[in-house]
């Protein structure tokens, strides 16, 4: 059967299904209620009916809570449909049925004739890093998003018992409970959240979801290679798995939010911490459960006894309980004295309980034990790689503009010429200044010495960065993200402050460099444009990272404010190409990060689509792509789901980077009426926004007032509060007025 039919009858069942769960549930929804009728009957879809024209006078607010729950109802019933289907689609006709997932990826690779070991090349470069943003863009309490969850496992169990009636009108009495809860709920902040709480409701993904995600894509991986004919120990033995890692904006995000102090900072490092110890004990503590292995039936190495010796002598009491109880059998002792030290602090670093975790696969493989050490250690082993003693690295993002005031103060205080006015110098003079000092060892300050109120908060929380470094190891933080940089000095002025901070090193070429990548975020219209220009001139002056990647950021939301949707996304692709070629010509590959959110207008689109229509070169191994607050629970909310999602964006970057030299670039066959239309769309969207009296007209005709003065979110949507300046407006509630 021709692909196109077979799409076709997927298609129009999906669609059938849909319609029936949708009734279904929807009818549940108003038997639940307690409304009187005329609400009762505005419940849309139920029996075929149609979705109401109007409410009823007086009953405004439960009606639009109504019709709100309704949609979101509209949204769980079609995730569980397209799992359904998906799942169908694979048995029906195998695993790679579903394109953009590994089995379809794989295939494609060989086919392209890729052979395993080129394949198991390309998985080394693989470096995927989703970020957690700190954007205020999801209007709903958690406790709405944990009701939705609930309500998609009552309807996958509702889909179970229809051939036990009985059980069936249990579950759907069970389902019609979560509804009516749901109702009483209330769906949106009534109270602005704290930084605090927005990473609270954050932490579920990075401790619960993903880490159970991330076993399962191995899984996956393993079983296409199984599929294309190759040798899964060759993975294996290679260790050739993605890269995964994820990164985090809460608590680190300073540009324009006044209340991501320090000291907030600082509760988010050790909460994060603190959340990865126990997610790590959870886990061992269901693998210990396995390990009842035990002599005479099995040999134990020598290493093993003696590593289990040492830690009972170091965890006292607790360590000898531990032995006592489980003395038969040995690799359960080990794995539940790893528990003990989680809980007594022994671990300063992921490398030591990796080291642990080693021991425990080489162990079991000595005892010849490989598929019990591959089932239930190596997952083990892989969620240390990835979240490590941190669970998602820190990034820290500030605004060029808040730099520049804190330079002027510590260049008054030291007595630098004109010092006080270094926002305003020429950049030639603030580039030969800039250099000639990362160049010098000597900081400015003493340590407790003060400069002003701006330069001390900016250098006390690098020295803070400094701090939580050298504690804890690199992996802890991922980058130094500048917002609106316009210039070299932008990025220079921030390695400088990074010396000051003891936050850099001195390398090779004697200059000072940050112990964190430091990334520039272009922005507007006229800095994507100049954004290879600066990255050029700043790797000619500093010259490759030792990493050999050099990170630049590129944002959808604000380029798009700035220029309007074409012309932003053409100036982002062409300023993606002329940063690779930049890269290239110093022998640095490129590492992009992508400002995306949930909207068209701030770069949104299917995954796959997004990753292959990347120019050549930009996408070359690692990526970094936002998950902004808007699209975690659709794309995040329960683990069938998160799986797809993560599994799509590691697969297709795989893809990418297998193919990168499989056709031309297919941009030059249009390359001139790009330009031409991305030309006349930036002047028309120019027009609109110059126009006498647009400032009313936008707000007459949008509901910015609502979006300003909604308190779903702890930063604020503007950078200093002006409500008349349309630059001071951040580019989120813009996107979303319209």
């Amino acid at each position: 059967m021709p692909d196109n039919i077979k799409n076709d009858r997927y298609f129009a069942e999906g669609f059938r299904e849909l319609d029936e769960s949708l009734a279904e549930t929807t009818s549940m929804l108003a038997e639940a209620l307690p409304l009187d009728a005329a609400l009762r009957s505005l419940v849309p879809w139920q029996e075929g009916k149609p979705f109401p024209e109007k409410i009823p006078s007086g009953a405004e607010r439960e009606g639009a809570q109504l019709l709100s729950i309704c949609f979101e109802l509209l949204n769980i019933v079609e995730e569980r449909v397209a799992w359904k289907f998906r799942s169908a689609r694979r048995a029906s006709h195998g695993a790679d049925a579903i394109k953009g997932l590994w089995p379809s990826v794989i295939k494609r690779l060989s086919e392209a004739g890729l052979t395993e070991q080129e394949v198991i090349t390309t998985l080394k470069k693989v470096q995927v890093e989703p970020v957690l943003t700190a954007h205020p863009t999801e209007a709903k309490r958690p406790s709405v998003r944990v009701r939705h969850k609930a309500i998609y496992e009552e309807l996958r169990s509702y889909e179970s018992a229809k051939n036990d009636p009985h059980y069936g009108r249990r579950v759907a009495d069970s389902l019609r409970a979560e509804l009516q809860t749901l109702w009483y709920t209330g769906e949106i902040f009534v109270q602005r959240p704290a930084v605090q709480e927005e990473l609270r409701n954050a932490l579920p993904y990075l401790s619960e979801t993903f880490p159970e995600v991330v076993i399962r894509l191995d899984r996956s991986l393993e079983l296409a290679w199984q599929d294309a004919g190759w040798n899964i120990e060759n993975l294996r033995k290679e260790n050739a798995y993605p890269k995964l890692r994820f990164s985090n904006w809460i608590g680190g995000d300073r540009d324009g939010h006044p209340f991501v102090t320090p000291e907030v900072t600082k509760s988010t490092l050790a909460e994060l911490h603190e959340n990865a110890v126990c997610m790590h004990q959870r886990h061992l503590i269901k693998v210990a459960d396995k390990l009842t292995l035990a002599p005479p039936f099995t040999k134990v190495p020598s290493r093993l006894k003696e590593a289990i010796q040492t830690y009972i002598k170091e965890l006292g009491d607790a360590g000898s309980r531990i032995a006592h109880r489980y003395r038969v059998e040995p690799w359960q002792t080990f794995i539940r004295l790893l528990v003990e030290r989680f809980e007594q602090g022994k671990y300063e670093t992921s490398a030591e309980y990796l080291s642990d975790l080693n021991l425990a696969h080489e162990s079991l493989c000595e005892a010849k034990a490989s598929m019990t050490a591959h089932e239930w250690i190596f997952p083990l082993i892989r969620l240390a790689e990835i979240f490590g003693l941190h669970l998602a690295s820190l990034d820290v993002r500030n605004n060029s503009e808040a730099h520049d005031a804190a330079a002027a103060q510590l260049f008054a205080k030291v007595g630098i010429p004109d010092g006080e006015n270094f926002p305003t110098w020429t950049e030639e003079k603030r580039r030969q200044f800039l250099v000639a000092e990362l160049s010098n060892p000597r900081p400015f300050l003493t340590r407790y010495e003060e400069a002003g109120d701006d330069a001390d908060n900016i250098l006390a929380y690098f020295r803070l960065l400094a701090t939580h470094l050298r504690k804890r190891g690199p992996d802890c933080l991922g980058q130094l993200i500048i917002s609106m940089t316009r210039s070299v000095s932008d990025i220079l002025l921030v390695q400088l402050l990074c010396r000051e901070a003891g936050l850099a090193k001195l390398h090779s070429n004697g200059k000072w460099r940050s112990r964190l990548p430091v990334s520039p975020l272009f922005e507007t219209g006229e800095d994507l444009a100049a954004a290879n220009t600066i990255l050029a001139e700043y790797l000619a002056i500093m010259g490759p990272h030792p990493s050999g990647i050099q990170p630049a950021m590129v944002g959808y939301s604000d380029s798009n404010k700035d220029a309007g949707v074409f012309a932003s996304q053409w100036g982002i692709f062409k300023a993606q190409e002329a940063m690779t070629a930049a890269c290239r010509a110093e022998g640095v590959v490129p590492q992009f990060f992508h400002g995306r959110g949930g909207t068209i207008g701030r770069g949104a689109g299917p995954t796959r689509w997004f990753l292959r229509a990347l120019p050549d070169g930009a996408l070359a191994g690692p990526v970094r792509i936002t998950e902004q607050g808007e699209v975690l629970p659709r794309k995040y909310g329960h683990e069938g789901n998160a799986h797809f999602h993560l599994e799509l964006l590691t697969a297709g970057v795989t893809r990418v980077v297998g193919l990168r030299n499989e056709r031309a670039n297919p941009v030059e066959q249009c390359r001139q009426s790009l330009d031409a239309l991305s030309a006349e769309s930036d002047k028309a969207y120019r027009k609109l926004l110059d126009a006498d009296d647009f400032i009313s007209f936008y707000r007459s005709a949008t509901p910015i007032d609502a979006l300003e003065t909604g308190v779903f979110g702890s930063r604020p949507s503007r950078r200093t509060g002006k409500k008349a300046s349309l630059k001071d407006l951040r580019a989120i509630p813009w996107v979303f007025s319209w």
